[in-house]
């Protein structure tokens, strides 16, 4: 049986505080688990996590400083039985204050050419993570990216050219599903930007924050199968 019938994966790369979308995680996850295939996080603590942020959601008037205490215990953890994951969370906190986008991509790019090496990866994200996906994915073995409100263009910047520009030459395929409302590139990105062949825009009824009923889940899923089964 070829390596591909066997060892197809998802892994998930989402925005810049991928924690924020708890429902949106959870939806995704569910699709993965419709497909009977594993779910690889781009935090290696990704698992441990999402599932707290699922139990912490039944619990609405939780605290914010409640919710912070529990993740840096669930991260605490997990880096007791996996050491390497205090460099990770260091490296992240670099990521975030300095606004380095490439190490975030040198991360990125080193985990999946370790998942890579016996499976193929399917890319989901959202964000951010597709932007640093499609940053990095022709260097490397990618079946597929799959983007959920890619970010062209930050409201509260100028333009900013390194967001979009390398879309037009991409090879890997991706599809950009993209909320016709989204502040960070609506409707009208189709006519605003140049993609490359290789890039498959899907517009659905929302904004950035993708809160869309099931039936356009629904759609969202079907569309999804189209391009990865």
């Amino acid at each position: 049986m070829s390596k591909k019938s066997v060892n197809k994966i998802f892994l998930f790369a989402g925005r810049d505080d991928w924690q924020k979308d708890t429902n949106l995680n959870h939806v995704l996850v569910n699709y993965t688990k419709r497909k009977h295939l594993p779910i690889v996080w781009e935090d290696p603590a990704g698992n441990l996590t999402h599932r707290l942020r699922s139990i912490e959601f039944h619990f609405q008037t939780l605290p914010n400083i409640v919710k912070k205490i529990n993740l840096r215990l669930v991260q605490l953890l997990y880096a007791i039985t996996h050491w390497s994951y205090f460099i990770y969370l260091y490296e992240q906190f670099l990521e975030r204050n300095g606004n380095d986008i490439k190490l975030r991509c040198k991360k990125l790019k080193k985990r999946i050419e370790y998942l890579s090496a016996k499976n193929e990866v399917i890319i989901i994200s959202r964000s951010s993570g597709g932007r640093v996906a499609s940053l990095i994915a022709d260097d490397l073995d990618i079946k597929h990216i799959i983007c959920l409100g890619y970010p062209f263009q930050n409201p509260n910047n100028g333009v900013e050219p390194e967001r979009y520009l390398h879309l037009e030459h991409l090879k890997t395929p991706m599809l950009i599903i993209q909320g016709i409302h989204d502040e960070y590139g609506g409707i009208e990105i189709k006519d605003q930007y140049k993609f490359s062949p290789n890039i498959e825009l899907f517009f659905v009824d929302t904004n950035h924050g993708f809160n869309i009923d099931n039936k356009t889940w629904d759609k969202i899923y079907q569309k999804i199968d189209e391009v990865i089964l």
